[in-house]
């Protein structure tokens, strides 16, 4: 029989093999650990084996795997009496709930993981828990809850000692102010927050707070103290390299230099948090970013900008393996060459993204490109072939009641050909 000599080996083994990335081997490695911890009835062990397996698996995309570990682990290591094990552990199965969209669990784990907390002398650990739910809570629209929970946190900690903390979970409160549409006090919760993260002489958590003030403010449509908020928040973002709270700052920025008339400085910054977004892979919010830039641009009548955004957007969206969202991408492309002039590629635009819709079965959006389509490829002077995919087009949305079928009957009017 394994003993525990051997698990501990197995399990180095694993920690090693995962800090390489080689997921299936460490897995394997943490099960052969769990054997041998089990058989020696070394419940830590055995614990600290599931745990293990859990990260494998969620790596692995085996959630439900990850999640069944961590409820074997919980389990161990509250029989041990391993507390601050039993909170890491619920905080683990919170994030798995939230991977998986999944809100209400999380929230239950997120209350396991403070009552855990509870349970030990750990006030800040205790106070990060309180704050994780209340964002939960928050989020699930129990804001009254949500407010209870966070002045228990502000009650429980020490001033002076906790003021990192205490900064968090006032910048939570205003948030919870913001909510309830009250900027007011939304600003004066903001506004401790950033005096709290100044006394504990933490940059990061005052950055964090000029930020909140900006966001309140600019809610409060004071929009002028609202940027210049932001673009001290912005530059604490670049001397700490925090590449994510930059491309946040830089959206928050840029919304209040748009509703301030100064589109130029906004679009830059628009462009720089895409960039950015694109620089640490969160595509997804890259995406948004090229979104919103070509907005900007294209009511600035910066078409070059917006063209520009487009083709970002398109390299964007294939990487995200999506093909509707790459449809969409290729389709916002050709209309912004289509406007700008460039009828060449808004045809091979309009032609791609009808193809991959006609593959995905979107039977709408095919039938609008492949008009849109013929209406570029009669502009571009290939008339036969423009009318040609303007009138399977017609007769597609005529057969799905779409209203997009007169703006088809229109424009072959133009062409004078029978509708």
């Amino acid at each position: 029989m394994s003993d525990s000599g051997e698990g501990a080996k197995a399990l180095h083994e694993a920690m090693t093999l995962l800090q390489k990335g080689e997921l299936p081997q460490v897995y394997a490695l943490a099960l052969s650990a769990l054997e041998a911890f089990s058989g020696d009835q070394d419940r830590t062990g055995a614990a600290a084996a599931h745990q293990v397996a859990a990260i494998a698996s969620v790596g692995m995309g085996r959630y439900a795997d990850a999640v069944q570990h961590v409820d074997a682990g919980i389990v161990l290591r509250e029989s041990t009496g391993d507390l601050e094990g039993v909170a890491s552990l619920w905080q683990e199965r919170m994030e798995l709930c939230l991977r998986a969209g999944d809100v209400q669990n999380a929230r239950l784990a997120a209350q396991a993981q403070v009552e855990a907390w509870e349970r030990t002398t750990d006030s800040e650990g205790l106070a990060h828990s309180r704050h994780q739910l209340s964002q939960l809570l928050l989020e699930l629209g129990d804001d009254g809850v949500a407010e209870a929970t966070v002045q228990t946190a502000l009650g429980a900690l020490d001033p002076t000692a906790h003021a990192r903390a205490r900064s968090a979970l006032l910048l939570l409160y205003s948030n919870i102010w913001l909510s309830r549409r009250e900027p007011v006090r939304a600003l004066d919760k903001a506004r401790e927050g950033l005096d709290s993260a100044r006394a504990a002489k933490n940059r990061a958590a005052e950055i964090d707070a000029l930020q909140q003030c900006g966001i309140v403010l600019a809610a409060g449509g004071d929009w002028t103290q609202a940027r210049r908020a932001l673009t001290e928040a912005l530059v604490g973002r670049e001397l700490l390299k925090d590449l994510p709270g930059r491309a946040a700052t830089l959206r928050e920025l840029a919304a209040a230099e748009l509703a301030l008339g100064k589109v130029d400085d906004a679009i830059a910054h628009l462009d720089y948090a895409a960039r950015t977004l694109g620089q640490i892979g969160n595509i997804v919010g890259q995406i948004a970013m090229l979104q919103a830039l070509a907005e900007a641009a294209d009511g600035a009548g910066q078409t070059e900008v917006a063209l520009k955004a487009a083709r970002d957007l398109v390299t964007a969206a294939t990487q995200t393996g999506d093909r509707e969202a790459e449809a969409g991408a290729w389709f916002m492309l050709a209309t912004r060459a289509a406007g700008s002039g460039d009828l060449a590629t808004a045809i091979q635009a309009f032609r791609t993204a009808n193809e991959i819709q006609e593959v995905l079965g979107l039977a709408h959006e095919a039938a609008v490109s492949q008009g849109m389509l013929g209406q570029v490829l009669a502009a571009h002077g290939e008339v036969v072939a423009g009318r040609a995919a303007l009138e399977a087009s017609l007769v597609r949305l005529d057969a799905l009641s779409s209203e997009a079928a007169d703006t088809v009957r229109e424009v072959l009017a133009e062409l004078d050909v029978p509708g």
